[in-house]
């Protein structure tokens, strides 16, 4: 399973404010007070900006923390990821480092208020798992992402009765969950499928996550009728593996590949299980994971073959 698909301890994948959500919770969020809402990864990568600009200027870690006015192990710390990082100071250490590029200081100025920046999802830091809350604040700046699901439809399309029926079933083996605050949090999620600048969605679905009954007949029809209506979006493609496509590269391995519009934010893959969110950052990892997408996408139907199939399979369960 992925962060995409179950609203577990430790997972993730997530909406209009409807009857379930507080009356402007998405709104308030950045007022709510909470620890920093960005994942480790992305300040760990503003960190590193950092050190390869410092090391570019021919700076040690001693001499750079002189010239900021900071202990060499406050610099060690930032460079790593571990401290909060304020424009100012990220301001200081680009004036210091000599860097004069408008559009690199722009961008990691940016960068930092987006880390600092408390994300609509802190108003429900109590109902949902940290790693579930550290994946949406990836996914929250992405412009795109490309997605294998193997066992459940991905979440940035399920309706709320079909993630009611799991986060449902999940209470049952797991500690108590807020169930509506999960399907609100989906539902804020699924906001980034539209809009002026929509997220772009490359989904490859295994058969089986359309076939297996989550909630019942009528959920499913439901859900299935969504997937079709997302699918003419022209931002979403997506695409179905059938049965008969055998053994195939990818075949018991859910994943998602993050994408960013920042230069600086390379793609990142997300894996996880039941105890945690985990993301492979490096470009061989990133690289391999890319090539086996696109061999996924070959043994799947075309997307116009997979909206025929999944418009037939709709009619079977209507009938």
């Amino acid at each position: 399973m992925t962060s995409a698909e179950v609203p577990g301890p430790a997972t993730g994948t997530a909406p209009d404010g409807g009857p379930d959500e507080p009356a402007g919770a998405v709104e308030r969020a950045a007022r709510v007070p909470s620890g920093p809402s960005a994942p480790p990864i992305r300040r760990r990568r503003l960190g590193a900006a950092l050190r390869r600009l410092r090391l570019g200027a021919g700076l040690t870690l001693q001499g750079a923390a002189e010239r900021l006015e900071i202990s060499d192990s406050t610099l060690s710390r930032l460079e790593n990821g571990q401290g909060r990082l304020r424009r100012i100071d990220v301001a200081a250490a680009l004036d210091v480092y000599g860097v004069q590029d408008d559009d690199l200081r722009t961008t990691l100025l940016n960068l930092t208020g987006q880390i600092r920046d408390k994300g609509w999802w802190q108003y429900y830091r109590r109902a949902i798992p940290e790693p579930y809350a550290d994946y949406i604040s990836v996914e929250a700046a992405a412009t795109s992402i490309d997605a294998h699901t193997v066992q459940l439809v991905h979440g940035l399309l399920q309706t709320e009765a079909y993630t009611r029926a799991l986060a449902e079933a999940w209470r049952i083996r797991a500690e108590p969950l807020d169930v509506d605050a999960l399907v609100a949090v989906r539902r804020a999620r699924q906001r980034m499928l539209g809009g002026a600048e929509p997220l772009r969605l490359r989904l490859v679905m295994h058969e089986g996550a359309l076939r297996q009954s989550v909630g019942g007949p009528e959920v499913m029809r439901g859900q299935i009728e969504r997937v079709i209506e997302e699918s003419r979006r022209p931002n979403i493609v997506i695409q179905i593996i059938t049965h008969s496509a055998g053994a195939y590269s990818g075949l018991d391995e859910p994943f998602a590949i993050v994408g960013f519009g920042n230069p600086l934010e390379h793609d990142v893959v997300c894996l996880d299980n039941l105890t945690r969110t985990h993301f492979l950052e490096t470009f061989d990892e990133v690289r391999n994971y890319a090539s086996v997408f696109d061999q996924l996408r070959a043994a799947a139907l075309s997307p116009e073959r997979s909206a025929l199939w999944l418009a037939d399979l709709l009619t079977k369960m209507e009938s």
